[in-house]
């Protein structure tokens, strides 16, 4: 397998996002920059110098049209959720890119390669449904994490604990408990919405209108759209979202290495 480095897997994920982009456009499903892909297209008209994945929002009925419709059998792209397959452990969908796989660090193998990650956008009337969902995830994350030299004695111990816990339960058993909960209300119909795939749920929940219209802004050289309301949705993820952060915390938080299979 040959490795793929940063500056070529940069350029596999904006070729994965276009596909998506002219997918939706061709559709007429809604879908957004989000996080810190947002947060590069305002503040730096591009990927975040030191970040390394592109994140993008989908409202639920968007997100499982595209779901259901996306693969066809000769694209190198597919689509990948928990409910088509079963040794996928992650709560949001990827689109990744055939012919391609990424091992990750800390947790175990899933089946995707070089990818861009969905996340649904679902309706929130407690915020009970928030952490509950918060849970599942974590749940998720501790059944799924693997041993590896850079954890400490005591946090292997307690790894070890939780994971004898959690033994009873499956990763999918979870995950489909999480999207019963996320699931409970629908989009249009509440005044809140919530990216429940995110570790941080409770800290997710939005007004609707943040979403209601759209934008474009420049990307990388090319034009996609972000929420309308980008500036209360950054201002909520990361307060003055203009200001650069102290130089020792400019560094990926991804761990994780692609390589070629084909």
């Amino acid at each position: 397998m040959r490795p793929i480095e940063t500056a070529e897997a940069k350029k596999i994920q904006i070729e994965i996002l276009d596909k998506i982009v002219s997918f939706c456009e061709e559709n007429n499903l809604r879908y957004y920059l989000a996080y810190g892909t947002l947060l590069g297209a305002v503040r730096h008209k591009g990927y975040i110098p030191w970040d390394d994945d592109i994140d993008i929002h989908m409202p639920r009925p968007d997100y499982e049209r595209f779901i259901a419709t996306f693969n066809t059998p000769n694209s190198k792209y597919n689509v990948v959720t928990h409910e088509q397959e079963r040794r996928y452990h992650v709560p949001f969908a990827k689109v990744y890119r055939k012919g391609t796989i990424v091992n990750e660090f800390f947790y175990k193998q899933s089946v995707f390669g070089v990818y861009v990650d969905i996340f649904p956008l679902d309706g929130i009337k407690s915020k009970r449904q928030a952490y509950w969902c918060g849970q599942c995830i974590r749940f998720m994350y501790i059944k799924t994490s693997i041993f590896n030299n850079r954890q400490t004695l005591a946090r292997k111990l307690r790894l070890a604990v939780t994971k004898l816990i959690l033994l009873p339960f499956s990763s999918h058993f979870i995950l489909k408990t999480m999207r019963r909960i996320a699931t409970r209300y629908k989009f249009e119909e509440c005044e809140h919405v919530c990216s429940f795939g995110s570790r941080t749920a409770l800290r997710e929940i939005l007004p609707r209108t943040v979403f209601d219209n759209r934008y474009t802004m420049e990307f990388e050289g090319k034009d996609y759209h972000i929420p309308a309301g980008y500036d209360a949705y950054l201002t909520h993820k990361y307060g003055n979202y203009m200001e650069l952060p102290p130089v020792e915390k400019r560094i990926s938080t991804h761990d994780s290495q692609g390589y070629w299979i084909e």
